[in-house]
């Protein structure tokens, strides 16, 4: 994306433009010229007020945009940011891996391992109700890595193999997701993170309750014997974007498929050493009339989306906008103190 493309829309004509270079423009910085937006907290909440839309255009535009140098200090700047915006009536509820809740509208990133890398994926795309844009926070960056890694899809969704994208755009896409009942332990901490307890996914003390969820939220379930549920959601894996009507490629095929290049070498032989045949697994997608997907088609999305990841060095106080269908995200290994916050915009 050039600089010029990325500054088509309309406002914010106050603050410096700066387009990430080693990502080919992604992300686009924006820099306050005013010394009271970086330093005056109230003067910064009122002026995005009023410029809110504008923002709300330029992410779609650019896909990922960094406010960076703004008076944002904590959780609460943050949350007083977020509550501009209409958010999901579900929440988090179904999500695929463990986050709290830090205020209202506000959510942990996420509390995987920290010397686990999160592969690019577009937030929630494979629940039936996912946010339209996903906004960070960074409150401490982490001592090394660390970074909210991102991905053009645009220019994914052109490098899709033919024969996979005419399957999905025929077939579309089913997910199948197993959540254990939290008395189990898989014995392994790493797997435990990854393979949740229904209680905590589904926001449900009750299996009437995680039904009740279920029902609500459309999936079709199977309660397994050993006391974990399985889910089921199919969709379409490709979508035209509400905006730009761009058609996309919006799966997680290539994230929650059960091979090696999916879960990583490491997990993978976790699996093999602590799940026998009976243990459902986490997670695996099919198409949507339940047919298996060549694992080599989903192997070769790996190389394209490794080639378009981009990973910039998070500052304290950084807020990112993304477009959830332009722009996908993941996570880098880090290690020491890490703290970086996300509000889902519906």
């Amino acid at each position: 994306m050039s600089a010029t493309h990325a500054t088509k829309a309309k406002g914010l004509g106050e603050l410096r433009r700066e387009p990430y270079a080693p990502g080919n423009g992604l992300p686009l910085f924006l820099y306050p010229t005013d010394a009271r937006l970086a330093d005056d907290r109230a003067f910064f909440q009122a002026w995005f007020t009023d410029n809110r839309a504008a923002i709300e255009d330029l992410t779609v535009e650019a896909g990922a945009l960094v406010l960076r140098g703004f008076a944002l200090s904590d959780t609460s700047d943050f949350a007083r940011v977020a509550a501009h915006f209409p958010t999901l009536d579900t929440g988090y509820a179904g999500g695929a891996t463990p986050r709290q809740a830090l205020a209202e509208k506000v959510f942990e990133s996420t509390r995987l391992p920290a010397a686990h890398k999160l592969p690019l994926h577009q937030e929630m795309s494979y629940l039936p109700t996912y946010p339209s844009k996903v906004v960070f926070f960074c409150h401490v960056p982490a001592e090394t890595g660390g970074e909210t890694t991102i991905g053009d899809m645009r220019k994914f969704t052109a490098r899709v193999p033919a024969d996979l994208w005419e399957q999905v755009k025929a077939r579309g896409v089913t997910y199948v997701r197993n959540y254990r009942d939290p008395a189990w332990s898989s014995g392994s901490d790493i797997l435990d993170a990854y393979h949740r307890p229904w209680t905590e996914a589904l926001s449900a003390d009750t299996p009437a309750a995680a039904e009740a969820r279920c029902a609500e939220m459309g999936f079709r379930f199977e309660w397994i014997d050993n006391g974990s549920i399985t889910l089921r959601f199919s969709n379409t894996g490709i979508i035209n974007h509400p905006v730009t009507g761009q058609e996309l490629w919006f799966n997680q095929l290539h994230a929650q498929s059960f091979i090696k290049e999916s879960i990583g070498q490491e997990r993978f032989g976790l699996y093999e050493k602590y799940y026998g045949p009976e243990t459902p697994l986490p997670v695996n997608t099919t198409y949507g009339d339940g047919g298996r997907i060549d694992p080599a088609h989903i192997g070769a999305l790996h190389p394209i989306l490794d080639e378009l990841t981009v990973g910039f060095p998070w500052r304290k106080g950084d807020l990112m906008f993304l477009d959830n269908f332009n722009v996908a995200h993941g996570r880098n290994p880090f290690t020491g103190e890490r703290d970086t916050q996300v509000a889902l915009i519906a």
